[in-house]
């Protein structure tokens, strides 16, 4: 199993993520730091970042699509939407300040 991740190491995770996708990261802190949370938990029980707003397989190849960030997220809910199903990746000129609403699941069940 690999070594525990700290919230620091998760920040520092979705920081490197979203600046190679060209995203930003929310900002609500509450929202960021339940996110950040659940993305730490699962990688320290997984051993890999499962998105915190979808439930495991705890099988990283079942899983490899709702790996953080997920290929929902990589390949449309950021163009579409704005940002990714869980709110914690953001396009760039996405506004903020208001409520962030939910999208629509594209997992197939």
């Amino acid at each position: 199993m690999a070594e525990n991740k700290t919230a620091e190491d998760v920040h520092e995770y979705v920081r490197k993520a979203a600046q190679r996708q060209g995203w930003r990261v929310n900002t609500q802190k509450a929202m960021l730091d339940d996110l950040i949370d659940g993305l730490m938990v699962n990688y320290n029980r997984l051993g890999y970042y499962n998105c915190p707003c979808r439930d495991s397989q705890q099988d990283s190849k079942l899983d490899r699509d709702i790996i953080c960030p997920c290929v929902y997220a990589r390949e449309a809910d950021v163009d579409e939407y704005g940002h990714c199903y869980c709110g914690l990746f953001f396009r760039k000129d996405f506004d903020m300040s208001g409520e962030i609403a939910m999208i629509p699941e594209r997992r197939p069940l």
